[in-house]
């Protein structure tokens, strides 16, 4: 279950960063909205990766991957095909995680 809570909140973030992008969504007043969901993303994929270690599941090892990303996320800036591609390879690996556990 942490899994899939994770990677709601990965996909809230990852669609309030393209609506920022395309300028649908203005998040200048409330810049702190991004930082604060990666933080929630973060964690919660942190915890459910423990999780999966702990139970032998095999959607670990993808957020492993995940947390990897997560590191090197917030050193390439934002607005930038690189930072655009980090996330896009983040959501691949969320969703083998998520194939892995139907």
């Amino acid at each position: 279950m942490i899994l899939f809570a994770a990677t709601v909140l990965f996909v809230l973030n990852f669609a309030l960063g393209i609506l920022v992008q395309l300028r649908v969504v203005n998040t200048k007043p409330f810049r702190w909205l991004h930082h604060a969901l990666f933080f929630a993303v973060f964690v919660s994929t942190a915890v459910a990766a423990f999780a999966g270690f702990l139970s032998g599941a095999p959607y670990g090892w993808a957020l492993l991957a995940v947390l990897a990303i997560f590191v090197v996320l917030p050193r390439v800036r934002a607005g930038t095909i690189g930072h655009a591609a980090l996330a896009c390879v983040a959501l691949l690996f969320y969703a083998a995680g998520v194939w892995q556990t139907l």
